[in-house]
């Protein structure tokens, strides 16, 4: 089984078009992978960040729930605000657990399926859902409905 929390970084962003924001803002979180990698292997893209972790234990459930914590602490730490409504947690696998997540006291959403960057993934990793949306949406440039 593998858990992936995804999350916005914040409710701020940086002003589209400007040259200065997005290097600022990725000086700004050079530090957080080092933070979260300790319990937890975090991928960033842009504002968006995504804990990942393989569980097959409970103490890969613990290191991951210690790398949420050090994520809301370095948050707290650079007063940087972090998006409770956008952080998900979803698990991808057969033998799923039912574990939960938290971040300051807050339980996260648990999905059956996520869209993220365009592609919808589903817990057991097939793209039927994905497949059907793609074609409604070229039924409906045709014409169909």
């Amino acid at each position: 089984m593998v858990a992936t929390l995804i999350g916005r970084m914040s409710f701020s962003g940086i002003p589209q078009g400007t040259i200065l924001g997005p290097v600022l803002f990725i000086i700004y979180i050079n530090d957080l992978p080092e933070i979260c990698e300790e319990f937890a292997r975090i991928y960033l893209f842009a504002d968006d960040a995504k804990l990942f972790k393989h569980v097959t234990c409970s103490e890969d459930h613990k290191d991951l729930q210690l790398g949420l914590n050090a994520l809301q602490d370095w948050s707290n730490k650079w007063l940087l605000k972090l998006n409770i409504l956008k952080r998900k947690t979803v698990f991808f696998g057969r033998n799923i657990n039912k574990y939960t997540y938290s971040v300051q006291s807050t339980q996260l959403e648990r999905l059956e399926h996520i869209k993220d960057l365009g592609v919808i993934f589903d817990s057991e990793l097939n793209f039927v859902q994905h497949c059907k949306e793609k074609i409604n949406t070229a039924y409906s440039y045709l014409g169909f409905y």
